[in-house]
């Protein structure tokens, strides 16, 4: 237990030094150099921690016929497909929708490990998220209303970001002290709360886009893909690394292809490519929070 203790603590002060050196990448380049970082990153650690999700569900459930294989793909693509519709139809609802299951994602991502069991738990990992997200619209509000506006058609006061944050950090910190009452957790909360200041650093002093990457592929992916690479593995090697890249690779260069055709058709304008970006990642993100959930709670 100590050295599970003291690994997670090395990999945190990990996580702290790269975040900083990327802050400090902030003062060396503009925004439009920020912007092709950001990028870099989420393309790369960002869409290839989800990649590897049809292994994690053929691990999960001990099947390796063909058959599964292919049945769980077509699931995984109506799920894409059906996530595509939704914001078709009814953006603004998707867009909501999208924002909470994303909160409970990172919230999961971030506190799975601690196996806490109540039926508090999903609001726990919402709020939690919530509070990432609103954190980060809050102090970017003058990008972050207009890219709103495009997808949904309302205005966002900045009011209401500062409303949804405040309550969900109390939503995050009521449970957190009812389970310290209840004795049923054990967190240095003051650690996690230096955490939120790191992040509250980082989303001021960043753009929108190189904050937000700062946060998925630092505190989210890569902890994420170390997580993977342990289950799937057993071990977090250069071998079983490399392994992952080879069963998600075809999957990552289907993504990327075909962001790289919306990107082809949809160059010449930057807000709109940044808002069909939105699109294509909550369409990969949806199936990929069903499967972590089911790998979590299995």
């Amino acid at each position: 237990m100590e050295k599970k203790q003291q690994n997670f603590n090395n990999f945190s002060g990990f996580t702290i030094v790269i975040t900083f050196f990327f802050l400090w990448v902030t003062v060396l380049f503009d925004v439009k150099a920020e912007a092709i970082l950001a990028y870099f990153l989420i393309f790369t650690f960002g869409i290839f921690h989800g990649s590897n999700d049809l292994k994690l569900i053929q691990k999960s459930t001990s099947f390796s016929k063909s058959s599964f294989f292919f049945r769980a793909l077509g699931s995984y693509l109506a799920v894409v497909g059906l996530t595509a519709l939704f914001f078709s139809f009814v953006p603004s609802l998707a867009l909501l929708f999208f924002v909470i299951a994303s909160s409970y994602h990172f919230g999961e991502q971030h506190w799975a490990s601690l196996k806490i069991r109540s039926v508090l738990v999903t609001a726990f990992y919402t709020f939690y998220g919530m509070v990432i997200f609103f954190l980060l619209f809050y102090v970017n509000e003058q990008e972050v209303t207009p890219i709103i506006e495009k997808i949904s058609g309302f205005t966002v006061a900045e009011e209401v970001y500062l409303m949804f944050l405040v309550a969900s950090f109390i939503g995050f910190i009521g449970i957190y002290l009812w389970w310290v009452f209840k004795k049923q957790i054990q967190v240095n909360i003051v650690k996690e709360l230096f955490f939120l200041l790191v992040f509250f650093i980082v989303f001021k002093a960043a753009s929108l886009l190189w904050a937000f990457s700062i946060y998925f592929v630092v505190w989210h992916s890569i902890p994420s893909l170390k997580d993977q690479l342990q289950y799937l593995y057993g071990a977090v090697t250069k071998a079983s690394f490399m392994e992952y890249l080879k069963t998600s690779f075809l999957y990552w260069l289907t993504s990327m292809a075909g962001l790289a055709v919306l990107y082809y058709f949809f160059q010449d304008n930057e807000g709109l490519f940044l808002t069909i970006m939105i699109y294509f990642l909550a369409a990969i993100t949806f199936p990929h929070v069903i499967v972590m959930t089911r790998l979590n709670r299995t």
